[in-house]
């Protein structure tokens, strides 16, 4: 039990550093049109560019947390759960917040 705890841990690891970082590339590709230009010009379109590098990103720190952490408990795993519970909605709300602003400047 304790080795599928470790792995549960490490993907939720990755998923809240992958959240983190699909908010960042949102935000910071419409601030930054260089950095959107790229993901476009490297991955066919911007979306697309932020999908594989989250997946990316998300395996990686997936992997890495696997092999960093010693071993898991329910109560860490129900405890990085809230934390990436927290990161999702921050994140969401983030993205959403920046259109509404962006949109309401524009308009």
């Amino acid at each position: 039990m304790d080795k599928r705890l470790k792995i549960v841990n490490s993907f939720i690891t990755g998923a809240i550093v992958a959240s983190v970082f699909i908010a960042a590339a949102t935000i910071g590709g419409e601030l930054y049109k260089p950095f959107k230009d790229w993901l476009a010009g490297t991955f066919y379109h911007h979306w697309v560019g932020k999908g594989v590098l989250a997946v990316a990103i998300f395996l990686l720190v997936a992997f890495m947390h696997g092999l960093i952490i010693k071993n898991s408990t329910e109560d860490r795993v129900r405890k990085h759960l809230f934390i990436l519970l927290g990161v999702l909605v921050v994140s969401s709300l983030s993205i959403l917040l920046f259109f509404l602003y962006e949109f309401n400047i524009r308009h």
